[in-house]
Parts: C-alpha cells; sequence; structure tokens
C-alpha cells in the first residue's frame, strides 16, 4: 500500500465506524439514553446521517446509501491516493470522484471488512470534554477474522502497530484515533464494541430502559441498527 507520512495511518485518520441504520430515530435515541453526545454533522451528506460519540469513537448513523459496517477514514487528495492504490494493484470496491459529488472510495480487508475513504469530514467535534457513558467509554473495535495474518500485513503496510493480543489468539492494531482487534475465534460476524463499565452500570442502564443479555461473565448489548456492543466484567 503507497506510503505516507504526517501522524496518520496510510489509510487516513480515522474517523468514525459506520453503520446502516434504517431506523434513525431509534438508532439515535439509544445511543443517547446510553450517555453518548450528538456531534454536529455537516451538509456534505444527504439527509438520514447522524453521528455520536463517547470521547473516544464516534458512530455515524447511515439511514441511506450504507448496506453493511464500514470503518471509515479521511484522506487528503483522494483521487491521486486513489490512483497510487489501483497502480498498487489494490482492488477498490467503489470510487467515487468527481466535481460534483462527494468523493469516496471504498476497498476491504482480506477479510472481507469494508474501509471507506473520504476526502472530508462529515461532522464537526468540539474540543469539550465529553462525559462518558453509562458504560465508559469504547476501549476497542474488535472484527472477526478468518485470515489473522494477511489482514494483520493488511493493516501494518497501512501503518498499524501490531501486538499479540492476550487472548484468542488474537491481534492488537493500533493507529491514531483507533484501537483495533483481531479475533479468529470471535463468534460474532460483524463489529462489535468492546467496554469495560465501572460502577452501578446495571442499574443505570435499568433505569434508563436499557436491555441486554448476559454472556458468560460479560453483557452483551444490541443497538436497534445490530451494533452489538460486549461489556467487559473486571
Amino acid at each position: 500500500m503507497p506510503g505516507d507520512d504526517g501522524g496518520m495511518s496510510n489509510l487516513g485518520h480515522f474517523l468514525e465506524l459506520s453503520v446502516p441504520a434504517p431506523d434513525l430515530g431509534a438508532s439515535l435515541d439509544f445511543w443517547l439514553r446510553l450517555g453518548f453526545s450528538e456531534v454536529r454533522v455537516n451538509d456534505i451528506r444527504p439527509r438520514g446521517y447522524a453521528a455520536v460519540t463517547d470521547g473516544q469513537i464516534v458512530i455515524g448513523l447511515h439511514a441511506v446509501g450504507l448496506d453493511e459496517p464500514a470503518l471509515t477514514f479521511v484522506r487528503p487528495d483522494l483521487a491521486r491516493h486513489a490512483r497510487a492504490l489501483m497502480d498498487a494493484g489494490t482492488e477498490l470496491e467503489f470510487v467515487r470522484l468527481d466535481d460534483d459529488q462527494f468523493n469516496e472510495v471504498g476497498l476491504r480487508t482480506p477479510d472481507g471488512h469494508l474501509l471507506m475513504l473520504l476526502e472530508a469530514p462529515t461532522f464537526s467535534v468540539a474540543d469539550d470534554d465529553h462525559s462518558p457513558p453509562l458504560i465508559g467509554r469504547c476501549t476497542e473495535l474488535a472484527l472477526r477474522s478468518a485470515t489473522l495474518e494477511d489482514t494483520r500485513n493488511f493493516f501494518e503496510l497501512a501503518g498499524f502497530l501490531g501486538t499479540e493480543g492476550e487472548e484468542d489468539g488474537s491481534v492488537l492494531l493500533a493507529a491514531p484515533g483507533l484501537s483495533l482487534a483481531l479475533r479468529p475465534e470471535a463468534r460474532h460476524a460483524g463489529v462489535t464494541l468492546r467496554f469495560e463499565p465501572a460502577g452501578a452500570w446495571r442499574s443505570l442502564l435499568d433505569t434508563r430502559g436499557i436491555a441486554g443479555r448476559p454472556s458468560g461473565h460479560d453483557y452483551v448489548l444490541l443497538a436497534p441498527e445490530g451494533t452489538r456492543l460486549l461489556l467487559v466484567s473486571p
């Protein structure tokens, strides 16, 4: 993958976890009740888009134009970078580069997870110190990986720092703004957001009308759009 510098991965600066949210109102209500903060979105996206944050990660809720979760990055000079990717033999899922449209490019990891590169951010996050949600801040974004070494190499070539995880033969990958885990034994095929809540979080969830289910020693919440949240016990 073509090289870069400037304190970001070669994919760009991590922007958000983008998820399809057909019932945007229900999804937004869930995340706000959980204690996430809504961020002000720009007008470069069509209607049907909202974004929330815990101060660590941003969840982009897309009512239209997205069929599956994606890791989304902002990459300056996207047209030049897309040409470099194609010249290097990278197969692109889609290329939308035109003066009359919002520039974006899609590609997939060796495991098939969708990555989107945008030329401009879609929201503005204030410098305010966002209060953590009821379950604390997200500590990790986890993906199930059937081709662990290939996917690890893909992200390391993109500038992520890879280390061995402590469980399930997992690999931890770090880049500015994103802590990513590849888990070969994960039961869930999609994206899982990991939290390590403290205090009386179960009773607080009950007070907010947020129900989940036990999973061994841990607890799982499922957002209306299908995003899985794993609450790990100490």
